[in-house]
């Protein structure tokens, strides 16, 4: 078994080495394999932006054909989280007050805007999140924290970033005034390595007591003698930012050609586009929730030999009647109008155009409130068939 650690940080790989040496012997950082492609961190949180590190490495390796049956790719993300600043820095705290801004700067002002705080109104906590992503596509996360205080003048040299101004009480010094072995056994990174540790270990002996072959992931399969449509497209919409339905759909699914969200990602469509992996094209267009994002408004596409008219819906009157979404469609030269909003599947043929809505793969609404999404098989000659898929039960 195989960890390959997205990191190009000498001392956090020995670290990562040192604590996982009893889940796997061969732990190598994603740099000593010659992967230098960095997956682009649009996560609200810390567990968001590890999980799309690690599942960006996982299908760069896929698609470049270095993933090994057994490997398990991991990425971590930490910050600074300080309670009078509402959490801030946070998931910025590399970028806080810009990328370039030195630490002696940040730390300046951060001590700056706690001038009028006193006691626990100081208290603050370096976070850690730690993802693991399997070959077969399984993802886990841990987390740890250390907690403290901010200082009211940096201190120490043995730390770094943010270490001078994180005063530890029962030390009575800075994280930066720590050695590096007191440091290793009570830090946030140090703390979500063991809890990771633990968790594999149980997964792997459960694993092995199941019979299952870890190797065995999708992308893997010995050919079932099935015959694959020419070309495939999975269509979603209204996930809220819950994606777990999602993340199971996509593994459970196999090889697909094309992905299709409409609307309501709610800002998790560089995460999505991780899960679908480098091969698959994505569309996104914004729905009426997602308040801070460029996507389109509506996209037309063609798929074999049908043009699509993509679009969330809200601004065609889905609610009421899909007449005004079919005439859109036939406007722009469609014959296919795929739409989301309603949280409700459809596939109804209005005015010579097939309206589909996948329903809400997270938030169903119809009477059996189960959720849902279409897969749509494109044959050789360019036809589309049409699956809708309920799932059984909510995740």
């Amino acid at each position: 078994m195989r960890i390959i650690f997205a990191t190009h940080n000498k001392n956090k790989i020995r670290e990562v080495r040192q604590i996982l040496g009893d889940v796997a012997s061969d732990i190598v950082a994603k740099s000593e394999l010659g992967i230098d492609f960095e997956p682009v961190e649009t996560g609200k949180t810390f567990a968001e932006n590890a999980e799309l590190k690690a599942s960006g490495i996982r299908s760069y390796m896929l698609a470049h054909d270095m993933l090994q049956d057994d490997d398990i790719i991991m990425s971590d993300d930490s910050g600074l989280c300080v309670n009078y600043m509402l959490g801030m820095p946070g998931v910025y705290s590399a970028r806080y007050l810009g990328e370039d801004t030195s630490y002696d700067v940040k730390n300046a002002r951060i001590i700056q805007e706690l001038r009028f705080a006193e006691g626990d109104e100081r208290a603050a906590h370096f976070a850690c999140s730690i993802c693991a992503v399997f070959a077969d596509g399984r993802v886990f996360h841990s987390e740890g924290k250390f907690e403290g205080l901010i200082a009211k003048e940096p201190k120490g040299t043995n730390g770094f970033g943010y270490d001078p101004i994180l005063y530890l009480p029962e030390y009575g010094r800075t994280s930066a005034e720590l050695t590096p072995e007191e440091k290793n056994s009570i830090s946030h990174r140090g703390k979500a390595l063991r809890a990771m540790r633990d968790q594999l270990m149980k997964v792997l002996e459960d694993d092995r007591k199941k019979g299952i072959n870890q190797g065995a992931f999708p992308e893997k399969k010995e050919d079932s003698g099935l015959v694959r449509p020419f070309q495939t497209i999975l269509v979603v919409s209204d996930s809220h930012h819950k994606d777990d339905n999602l993340k199971d759909v996509l593994s459970r699914l196999g090889m697909i050609d094309f992905f299709v969200h409409l609307g309501d990602a709610e800002g998790t469509e560089g995460l999505i586009q991780q899960y679908a992996g480098d091969g698959v094209k994505c569309f996104f267009v914004q729905g009426n929730n997602d308040f801070f994002t460029n996507l389109p408004r509506d996209i037309v596409a063609t798929f074999g030999k049908h043009k699509c008219f993509l679009t969330h819906g809200h601004y065609y009157g889905v609610n009421m009647d899909l007449s005004i979404l079919a005439e859109e469609a036939k406007i722009r030269g469609c014959d296919v109008a795929m739409f989301g909003h309603t949280h409700r599947p459809c596939l109804k043929m209005v005015n010579g155009v097939m309206c589909i809505n996948p329903g809400s793969i997270s938030f169903p609404r119809q009477m059996d409130r189960k959720p849902s999404y279409m897969v749509i098989d494109i044959s050789e000659d360019g036809e589309f068939t049409y699956h809708q898929v309920l799932l059984d039960k909510w995740t």
